[in-house]
């Protein structure tokens, strides 16, 4: 091969090679685009999550009529189907609580009556269906679908005493009484799913349930979970 030749080979190359790299590298992700694409397609993931519950007196068992608020723990696993569709269930439990009732007595007395403490909790069980947006982004929205089975437990008791009302005094006997009520409620939920990591997620949802009358409960929740 003569020199000529050759160099004018070699000077194409460079060229060449000048022209590809800077593509090349404006093609290829960055260091910190790579880490929050998944490493494949997940399977499942699972998580927990504490927010906030407001749920309707007429589903928490309350006397009288309004909302309660109360603290919401939950957590979920859920089956991906397609990289868009997912199937989950989720089991959560609110924090205890306790409310006082007044009762009557049929007795010889001017208004006999006496009060009854009541401890609640309130578990639930909600299977859904979800579609899932977007696709290897560091957000994804999501919406959701689907029943929450609530057990709402329920402890009722006093002790003994003897109670006056005027000049008359009735005593008024011990209770301990328990029961549980299961309650049906169609739902339907929307959140994003942030990723920090391949894996990792940070997810925030807001979820609303409903009777024939309306809206019965509404939780926001946050909290993090993984892909696998």
């Amino acid at each position: 091969m003569n020199q000529p030749f050759a160099r004018a080979l070699i000077l194409a190359g460079a060229v060449l090679g000048a022209a590809v790299a800077p593509a090349a590298a404006q093609d290829a992700p960055s260091r910190s685009d790579r880490s929050l694409v998944p490493a494949k397609f997940p399977r499942w993931d699972a998580g927990g999550s504490l927010g906030l519950l407001v749920v309707s007196t007429s589903d928490s068992g309350s006397s009288w009529g309004g909302w309660d608020q109360k603290a919401d723990y939950r957590f979920d696993v859920g089956r991906y189907w397609t990289t868009h569709l997912k199937t989950e269930v989720a089991v959560s439990t609110s924090n205890p609580w306790q409310d006082w009732e007044t009762v009557s007595f049929a007795m010889p007395a001017t208004y006999p009556f006496a009060y009854d403490t009541i401890d609640r909790r309130f578990h639930t069980v909600a299977p859904a269906i979800t579609w899932q947006f977007r696709e290897n982004t560091f957000m994804h929205p999501y919406v959701s679908g689907g029943v929450k089975v609530g057990v709402l437990q329920e402890h009722r008791h006093r002790d003994a005493a003897s109670y006056r009302s005027g000049t008359v005094s009735y005593p008024v006997p011990a209770l301990d009484e328990r029961r549980t009520v299961v309650l049906a409620r169609p739902f339907v939920a929307g959140g994003f799913k942030s990723y920090v990591s391949r894996s990792v997620f940070v997810r925030t949802e807001g979820r609303v349930a409903f009777a024939q009358d309306g809206v019965r409960q509404v939780s926001i929740m946050a909290g993090v979970g993984v892909d696998f």
